[in-house]
């Protein structure tokens, strides 16, 4: 089948009211969220007082894509600093969110979630979107790009995203996946939820995609407190 392309300039000129008002309403964000930024670290320090093998630095940046470029995505430390340095031998296979080995701070702060607010700087960089696909490691998007799924060279990397809405939800997981699955194959959405979020980028008016934003937010927020409850 003969593939059927579209216009990417303008998705880019759709998308940049979102980006920017991603831009400026990080600012206050990053106010309100300075002491709980400043509480992950207080408990990294305070973990690495209690066990030595601990110790080591606040944050971590690991390589991520976003838009097809690389970027170095925040977060804080949740590994000892000998699994950082394990990781750091092969970055595009390895991910310090997916190793299980945890610090006591680490599990605390995956707990509440504190591990993604880091991510607002770079929102601040202009690296990263509130809401978009969740930033895959290099060896995941090469791997979608070899099956032609080009969307995350298109859309910039989320701080939110459908999947984490749909986490402890199965019911309403499976409503978005039977969603996605109406993709027309043309645009080379991967059958997922990350790809039901481009496909509404590509075929929502701006105002409904920023509508359909504050959704996945509010859900997120959601699922965060019933987690962490």
């Amino acid at each position: 089948m003969t593939e059927v392309t579209f216009d990417y300039s303008e998705l880019f000129k759709k998308l940049w009211l979102k980006y920017t008002l991603d831009r400026i309403s990080v600012y206050p964000l990053l106010f309100l969220a300075s002491p709980f930024i400043l509480l992950g670290a207080w408990a990294i320090k305070f973990d690495g007082w209690f066990h030595g093998n601990h110790r080591g630095p606040i944050f971590y940046a690991e390589p991520r894509v976003t838009q097809g470029r690389l970027f170095r995505i925040i977060k804080f430390r949740t590994v000892t600093e000998k699994t950082v340095q394990w990781i750091r031998k092969r970055p595009e296979s390895r991910s310090i969110t997916s190793n299980e080995k945890k610090t006591c701070a680490g599990k605390f702060i995956l707990k509440w979630y504190f591990d993604e607010l880091p991510q607002l700087f770079n929102i601040l960089k202009g690296e990263m979107s509130f809401v978009g696909p969740r930033p895959h490691i290099i060896r995941q998007h090469q791997e979608e790009i070899s099956q032609g799924l080009r969307y995350r060279q298109i859309l910039r990397a989320g701080l939110f995203g459908v999947p984490q809405a749909c986490k402890r939800h199965p019911k309403y997981r499976a409503i978005l996946e039977r969603m996605a699955r109406t993709h027309r194959p043309e645009f080379k959405l991967l059958n997922q939820l990350d790809g039901l979020y481009a496909k509404k980028c590509v075929t929502l008016p701006i105002v409904n995609v920023l509508l359909f934003d504050l959704s996945i937010i509010a859900r997120c927020i959601v699922v965060i407190f019933r987690g962490s409850s």
